[in-house]
């Protein structure tokens, strides 16, 4: 079986809070064996943001046959923007508080989403197929269920007939999304209040432990290490003793890249 450490010298993680998050997730877990580790990855992030990531990161650190480049797709109800340098990502279009409201009334269109998001991941597929590196895509959920207060409704069907259809060979591309292969399609639900112990009552994003389960089932032809077996465990642990997310400080700090 093959070793994460001895097939890679570097490795970049592509995706939303899924990726890159208060504590370890998958990329952490894999990056405990490639140390040269770049995470790119950020809060609310939508695919647009994740496929501008690659192109910027392919740009800077210019990928060899030596690099992993894995993505983990996001939801696809998500509206990205940039403005004063600064790439703003507030998440579910429908939940978020950053645009505005009639906005979102008169715009949002889940069937548009849908099209463009699947047209963003083929075109970003075809380019990292272009480039020397290994890759791999993943998805946080399926490309269909719109996420509503943590958990994932599918709605009336009519809004994506025909998309699936004719972008099947893409979909195909994508590996089973880590909400339904390890949580049988509902997010857990981890007793931890958000920021100054305000907010969220309960964190729907997996703990280490459950990242760890993905990586193992999504990436079979690699040895799980006692390495990573035991980083997740530990950091588990740790997640499971915090009363706020500020409490995660303590034990883990986030990776953040420079980007334009």
């Amino acid at each position: 079986m093959k070793q994460f450490s001895k097939e890679y010298k570097r490795f970049f993680a592509f995706g939303c809070s899924m990726t890159n998050y208060f504590w370890p997730t998958w990329a952490d877990i894999i990056g405990i064996e490639i140390p040269d580790y770049y995470n790119y990855g950020k809060s609310g992030a939508g695919n647009m943001f994740i496929s501008n990531s690659i192109v910027e990161a392919n740009k800077k650190h210019k990928f060899t046959q030596n690099d992993l480049v894995v993505v983990m797709w996001s939801s696809i109800s998500r509206e990205d923007r940039y403005k004063n340098r600064n790439w703003i990502t507030p998440g579910n279009i429908y939940t978020q508080n950053e645009i505005d409201t009639k906005f979102v009334y008169e715009w949002s269109d889940s069937r548009f989403y849908l099209i463009r998001d699947l047209a963003t991941i083929e075109l970003t597929s075809s380019y990292l197929d272009s480039l020397p590196c290994d890759s791999k895509m993943l998805a946080m959920s399926p490309l269909i269920e719109l996420q509503i207060s943590g958990t994932y409704t599918k709605p009336a069907e009519e809004w994506h007939t025909g998309v699936l259809d004719f972008y099947s060979d893409t979909v195909n591309k994508i590996a089973e999304p880590i909400v339904t292969n390890v949580y049988n399609g509902t997010w857990p639900q981890t007793p931890i209040r958000g920021h100054n112990g305000k907010g969220q009552t309960a964190d729907y994003h997996p703990t280490p432990l459950g990242h760890a389960e993905y990586v193992s089932n999504m990436f079979t032809d690699f040895e799980f290490t006692e390495q990573m077996r035991n980083f997740a465990a530990s950091m588990d642990e740790k997640v499971h003793m915090c009363k706020t997310l500020d409490d995660t400080n303590k034990f883990w700090q986030q990776r953040h890249q420079t980007r334009l």
